[in-house]
């Protein structure tokens, strides 16, 4: 089962896109589910010749989003924005100021899918939860989508999940997102540039916060791999006020302009220089793939594989290869597999590889060897390895708080400043709540109906908080919420926060049973004095630390 798009190019019909992108009939020829692969879509299958590159942008649009496309119409630079539909819903002029300067660009400026919320990797939220997020997506960006595309014939719905994380899904699942509406989308669009800070290779959001590396040494790592690559997709994210910097060249020099006077060989200066170019510069090559994808999934070994990541860091990968021939499978690590891991290939069914990685986003290549020593086919696999961010790290800054979120009780019995959680708010004037009691008082002048007291849990050593890093500049921390005047709630409370500016940039809370989870939506923040406020499902929401002279651990 591909996801099909529904329009028509000028080029003809293309039937045969998307989320899932392969599909190899069984080794009986029955054409059953099980047999069915997944790929990731690259430079390859747009037809990127070399010296060619995509400019991509995640995760906006951001506060300096519309000044990123003043930059691009200026210098004729075409680029896809794929954006997080909250974010656009919150922000839908910056959408549509993408899309009403999109026809000034050759190639264009295009709005694409990125996820909802931008939470979870999509394997992990499973079907229900990956419908909803590309979905609920669809219904924010769509117009953006289509008018941002109006210079072509028709447009093409295009679709990045969040951490590239999408295929592991796998084949019978991800039938059901094509089945629920995903089958409009062509993708996972992945990327071959700018997906880790490793090896003098630079990523944008891993350049930042903790890591502090500067913008001309970050620009300096797209460029060397812009050159070791020879042409792809290139990654960054909008949402980061450095990297607007380090594209548009305030303060320093222009990454854009940069890699535009750089030679795709650094061994002839004089040589042919890079260019960006549309996404949809070759819609022709995209419906070959489409075609053909099947074919060359057929003329090599059939990879059966997953990877997985615990809160240690360490990841395992257990594979095995339907072989064609004497195909044997090798796994490597942030890049494909040396000619001495080819070499030195033996696994077959059910191997199973160990390793200890360190924080930060990594690629797993499940690669099949054939007899002749060749790649035959991969599996690529996206993953998160957090890092447990320790008191002393200055990961949050003065701004978020970081200090109060890993305080710890003095008995030690529970760990975890007590943030003040405040829900449905109330009227003040001697109302009384429902339990018998006034309504809580939050800030001065604003009661609420339920105050509770979010505790999370501590680290292994007992003293600080568990607070993750999920990225260079954002930390996550989930708490359990208590209320006193509902002492039976056991909700939990899941919370990503940026450092820079200390805004929540999800926020859900899920109950037990089959109560459904409801998400979290920042209408403003304060966090210098860890102040929070916005909506959570349907009902007002405030969360903030202890407010001066307040006991710390009191819930009336």
């Amino acid at each position: 089962m591909r996801l099909s798009l529904l329009s028509l190019l000028a080029l003809g019909s293309l039937s045969a896109l998307g989320i899932a992108c392969s599909a190899a009939p069984a080794e009986d020829g029955d054409g059953s589910e099980d047999a069915l692969e997944t790929t990731n879509i690259g430079a390859r299958h747009f037809g990127l010749e070399e010296g060619e590159l995509v400019l991509t942008l995640d995760d906006g649009p951001g506060p300096r989003t519309k000044e990123l496309v003043d930059f691009l119409v200026a210098n004729q630079v075409p680029a896809i924005f794929f954006q997080v539909g909250k974010n656009s819903e919150r922000d839908p002029a910056s959408s549509a100021y993408i899309a009403a300067n999109s026809a000034r660009v050759p190639g264009g400026l295009i709005v694409a899918n990125h996820s909802n919320t931008h939470t979870d990797p999509l394997p992990k939220q499973g079907v229900s939860g990956s419908i909803n997020e590309i979905m609920t997506a669809d219904r924010h960006l769509l117009p953006h989508i289509k008018a941002s595309q109006s210079q072509f014939a028709s447009p093409i719905k295009f679709f990045r999940p969040p951490y590239g994380a999408f295929t592991a899904l796998g084949a019978s699942n991800i039938q059901q997102v094509n089945s629920a509406g995903g089958n409009g989308y062509v993708g996972p669009v992945f990327w071959e540039i700018g997906g880790e800070l490793k090896g003098g290779f630079s990523a944008d959001w891993a350049c930042w916060g903790r890591n502090g590396v500067s913008i001309d040494v970050c620009a300096n790592g797209y460029v060397a791999e812009a050159q070791a690559r020879k042409k792809g997709i290139v990654l960054f994210h909008d949402v980061h006020a450095k990297t607007i910097d380090m594209l548009t060249g305030k303060g320093t020099v222009s990454l854009i302009k940069r890699l535009l006077e750089t030679p795709v060989d650094p061994r002839n200066p004089a040589g042919k220089k890079f260019k960006f170019v549309s996404l949809r510069k070759n819609d022709a090559a995209v419906q070959d793939f489409a075609r053909h994808e099947e074919q060359q999934q057929v003329a090599g070994a059939q990879i059966n594989a997953s990877a997985d990541v615990d809160d240690d860091g360490d990841v395992s990968v257990t594979f095995d290869v339907a072989p064609v021939g004497a195909a044997k499978g090798v796994v490597s690590f942030d890049g494909p597999p040396t000619s001495a891991q080819v070499a030195a290939a033996t696994g077959r069914g059910g191997t199973v590889v160990n390793k200890d990685l360190g924080p930060g986003q990594h690629v797993v290549y499940v690669s099949a060897i054939g007899a002749d020593g060749k790649v035959q086919s991969e599996r690529r696999f996206n993953l998160i390895v957090p890092s447990v961010l320790d008191a002393d790290n200055d990961e949050g800054d003065a701004c978020s708080n970081y200090a109060n979120l890993t305080k710890v009780r003095s008995d030690g019995r529970t760990a975890g400043r007590p943030f003040k959680v405040f829900i449905k708010q109330e009227n003040c004037g001697g109302k009384t709540a429902n339990d018998g009691r006034a309504p809580y008082v939050a800030m001065p002048g604003e009661c609420y109906r339920y105050n509770g007291t979010a505790k999370v849990a501590a680290n292994a050593d007992g003293r600080t908080a568990a607070v993750k890093a999920v990225g260079g500049d954002e930390w996550s921390v989930e708490y359990d919420l208590g209320f006193a005047s509902d002492p039976n709630d056991k909700s939990k409370l899941s919370l990503i926060i940026e450092s820079g500016k200390g805004h929540i940039v999800t926020g859900k809370r899920s109950f037990k049973g089959t109560r459904p989870a409801v998400n979290f939506h920042e209408t403003s923040v304060d966090c210098e004095n860890g102040v929070w406020r916005g909506v959570l499902g349907t009902e007002e929401f405030l969360f903030r630390s202890p407010i001066q002279g307040e006991p710390e651990f009191e819930d009336r």
